[in-house]
């Protein structure tokens, strides 16, 4: 339990650097139900069945602004792969305060039990 605090702290220091550009609240369903937290231009996913926790930085492109591209890594409680790297695709549509996304998600987990999956995520966030 120890190592997961200390991993939530030292993923969370970058999110504290961007709150000054805006913060996000909603939720996301998919592959992992979550809430979703939008600080700046970084997402943070935490799970609501299991726990499993998501950071990512978001890359945009100038040509369709609603098209973005992220990198990050998760920290679960799986024993078996407890650590994995993360990249995602995914289209973004904001009116006013509120944002509704959908990304594709391929990741690659570490440990025993370490595997390659592509998850998914639809979901809404408030922006503040």
């Amino acid at each position: 339990m120890k190592r997961i605090l200390a991993c939530i702290g030292l993923l969370s220091l970058p999110l504290t650097a961007q709150a000054a550009h805006g913060v996000a609240v909603g939720y996301q369903f998919g592959s992992d139900e979550a809430v979703a937290i939008g600080v700046g231009r970084w997402d943070l996913g935490i799970g609501t069945e299991r726990f499993v926790l998501n950071v990512d930085r978001r890359f945009y492109t100038s040509e369709f602004p609603q098209l973005y591209f992220g990198l990050g890594g998760q920290v679960s409680d799986n024993s078996d792969a407890p650590v994995g790297l993360r990249t995602k695709v995914g289209l973004s549509a904001r009116a006013d305060m509120v944002e509704l996304f959908g990304e594709v998600v391929p990741n690659v987990t570490f440990g025993d039990a370490g595997d390659f999956d592509v998850d998914y995520a639809l979901g809404l966030r408030i922006w503040f």
